[in-house]
């Protein structure tokens, strides 16, 4: 997935969820933060981001990178499902609806939910930074469409490249770890893939272990 050509910047704060304040060659702006995950290892304040310019919407520019010095780290939680689609490099149809949820995409019989990780600690890629309860929800679906002869998959994309290993997050949210690890032990699939990210481009690169490191 190609970028077009992105700003330096330097963080200054998150005002909310949905937008930081950021310096843009010493001036102060609004940008927006396409990610309600906490990412308080990643947006602090002074840390050198990399904002790409809007065309539309109240703010001009969105947070896209964030320079971690080990790696770069893509903030943007919407396009994991974009991500896998190039990675397969097959037909796919986005948001398929069952019921009242809805899934990233699907292909032959396989529907495919996937999720944004940002977090990596000691090496470990960790989902998710802040409870979720919609995502928990999904897992149960997911089980009840396997059990309609569907193949759902949870796959966990690490849109950074220094991370060696993923796990479910039990210490911020047991409940969704635990929905993660029930699936697994049903024997249906989880993955989780690294990628490499560049000014100019992402893309998944290689798969890495699935572990279940609960806390304590």
């Amino acid at each position: 997935m190609k970028f077009p050509e992105l700003i330096p910047a330097k963080f200054l704060r998150r005002l909310n969820r949905f937008v930081g304040e950021v310096s843009v060659e010493g001036k102060i702006v609004f940008a927006h933060i396409r990610n309600t995950g906490r990412l308080t290892e990643l947006l602090k304040p002074g840390n050198t981001v990399f904002l790409k310019e809007k065309n539309s919407g109240k703010y001009p520019f969105e947070v896209l990178l964030v320079d971690m010095g080990s790696s770069l780290v893509c903030v943007d939680s919407t396009i994991t499902s974009k991500l896998y689609a190039e990675f397969l490099n097959l037909p796919v149809r986005f948001e398929p609806k069952f019921g009242e949820h809805r899934f990233d995409l699907m292909y032959d019989n396989r529907v495919v939910e996937t999720k944004s990780v940002n977090l990596v600690e000691d090496g470990v890629a960790l989902f998710p930074d802040a409870p979720t309860e919609r995502g928990r929800k999904h897992i149960q679906k997911l089980i009840e469409l396997s059990e309609q002869g569907f193949e759902p998959q949870l796959i966990f994309v690490v849109q950074r490249e220094d991370a060696s290993v993923f796990s479910p997050n039990y210490k911020v949210d047991k409940p969704f770890s635990e929905a993660v690890q029930e699936f697994y032990n049903r024997g249906l699939t989880v993955k989780a893939f690294l990628c490499d990210v560049s000014l100019r481009e992402i893309s998944i690169s290689r798969e890495i272990e699935v572990i279940f490191l609960k806390d304590g």
